[in-house]
């Protein structure tokens, strides 16, 4: 009677499974292995791309990249497009970034119509990639030096230009010296002419003593236009006074040749913290540079299952958060499963009575709760091998993927002292998986097997899961430091 129900069961999945395969098959248009040709294509440059790049025809997705390996100095891509996309000899591919983060997207010219269509296989020209972010901090770079030149240039203009104003100063005392020469010289003259009046003098009182009153006349007039100038440079009235006396030009000289002096040595000052604030941004770029380029292709991919337990009559259901590093050789996973049938731990308690015997009671509890996964992956060839947590305690497993859309699984974990550990066989079935994509029937696998094998308590299970990728997960993974 169980039997039969089984048995029912198992029927009732399998039918409802192969339906839904087949509607998945017929009403599918997305980018699948049934419904794509392959090509090649060389790049000088593939950064940001990755197996999960799509490429595009006017905005709309018509393939995506299968493989990338080194060519030489080149990188050879394979890519697959959909069956009704005509490629001709003419058509050209071009990588184009998609994100702040680096990564990027190839963009498809299929060709002119009047050019023959090339078979699957064929290598489609490409042209050098578009400017991207990389491209956009160089230039940034490059524009901090051009400052910091034009800098250097008005520095050296500035101290040019004080110098010719100190050396106008300069002109301008010496053209005042020259002034006081020529005062110096008009007095000379004024004391020559004051000595010849003198001779004068005595001839006239040797000669006539009729005019010596007029003489004297002229005498006392001299006299007193000597001691007029005389008294205008001592009051330090006058071009020669203001020159002898004043001190105020040469103050208003001095005073301004310290300011001059002490602008200059500010415009010094103004000028090394711009250098220094110039230096500190290029830093700063080319730490973004830096972490950008760490960012660059890293996926996350969002999982969620669900699985029947046919013996146990149990719904399990689970949700994790894995991450691929660009090296594409290994990932990381973090994840929470519910335990339907708890989590059992052992107890032994001990007692002595008053005669010596010793009393143990034997007990186990069952905690009804959820389990943690944490795994590590490393990827070598067909095989993948993990180890960490699963379902809250220490395990490992091995997969085995020798198709794209097939996977064989077998992992080991409840180690416990007594009692045989827990070997789990599975295997996952991925009719159409694109995580990519934006179908929802591409994110579906199915996945089936047997738990706790090697004991009595031994369960047969059925279910399935959706696994995609979401980009504003991984948007903000790229903000914080990554594996390498």
């Amino acid at each position: 009677m169980n039997a039969s129900r089984y048995i029912k069961i198992a029927l009732f999945f399998i039918i409802l499974g192969g339906a839904g395969a087949g509607y998945i098959v017929l009403s599918a248009s997305g980018i699948s292995p049934f419904n794509t040709k392959t090509y090649d294509v060389i790049l000088e440059d593939a950064s940001g791309l990755s197996t999960r790049s799509k490429i595009y025809l006017a905005g709309v997705s018509v393939g995506k990249v299968q493989g990338i390996e080194l060519n030489g100095t080149e990188a050879r891509v394979k890519l697959a497009f959909l069956k009704d996309i005509e490629i001709r000899e003419d058509a050209i591919v071009s990588r184009k970034p998609s994100s702040l983060l680096g990564t990027a997207v190839l963009s498809l010219d299929p060709g002119s119509p009047l050019s023959p269509i090339v078979p699957p296989g064929s290598i489609i020209r490409s042209i050098p990639p578009a400017a991207d972010l990389n491209s956009a901090m160089s230039l940034v770079g490059d524009i901090g030096g051009q400052v910091s030149g034009i800098l250097d240039e008005f520095r050296t203009n500035q101290l040019a230009l004080i110098a010719v104003s100190l050396e106008a100063i300069s002109s301008i005392a010496g053209k005042i010296d020259a002034q006081s020469d020529i005062q110096l010289d008009r007095i000379s003259r004024i004391l020559e002419s004051a000595a010849l009046i003198s001779e004068r003098t005595e001839r006239l009182l040797r000669n006539s003593e009729l005019n010596i009153t007029g003489s004297f006349g002229d005498i006392y007039e001299a006299v007193a236009n000597i001691r007029a100038i005389t008294a205008e440079i001592t009051s330090g009235r006058g071009n020669l006074g203001q020159a002898v006396y004043d001190d105020s030009l040469y103050s208003s000289i001095l005073a301004t040749a310290e300011k001059t002096e002490d602008a200059a040595g500010k415009l010094g000052t103004a000028l090394e913290s711009i250098t220094a604030l110039v230096k500190t941004t290029d830093g700063v770029i080319n730490n973004a540079g830096e972490i950008v380029d760490k960012a660059l292709g890293l996926g996350i991919q969002v999982d969620t299952n669900a699985r029947f337990d046919f013996i146990a009559q149990n719904l399990r259901a689970a949700a994790s958060l894995r991450i691929d590093p660009r090296s594409n050789d290994r990932w990381y996973r973090v994840g929470i499963t519910s335990t339907p049938d708890g989590v059992a731990s052992r107890k032994v308690k001990e007692t002595i009575d008053i005669s010596g015997n010793i009393t143990r009671e034997d007990t186990t509890e069952t905690q009804y709760t959820y389990a943690v996964d944490a795994e590590l992956a490393r990827k070598i060839g067909l095989f993948t091998l993990r180890g960490g947590l699963l379902e809250s305690s220490a395990g490992i497993g091995l997969d085995i993927q020798p198709f794209s859309w097939l996977s064989l699984s077998g992992e080991v974990f409840h180690f416990k002292s007594g009692e045989l550990p827990n070997l789990r066989g599975s295997v996952t079935f991925y009719p159409f998986f694109d995580p990519d994509s934006d179908k929802p029937w591409n994110w579906l696998y199915i996945r089936g097997g047997v738990n706790n094998s090697l004991s009595g308590n031994r369960d047969f299970f059925l279910g399935g899961g959706l696994r995609f990728a979401d980009r504003e997960v991984k948007g903000l993974v790229g903000l914080v430091p990554i594996f390498n």
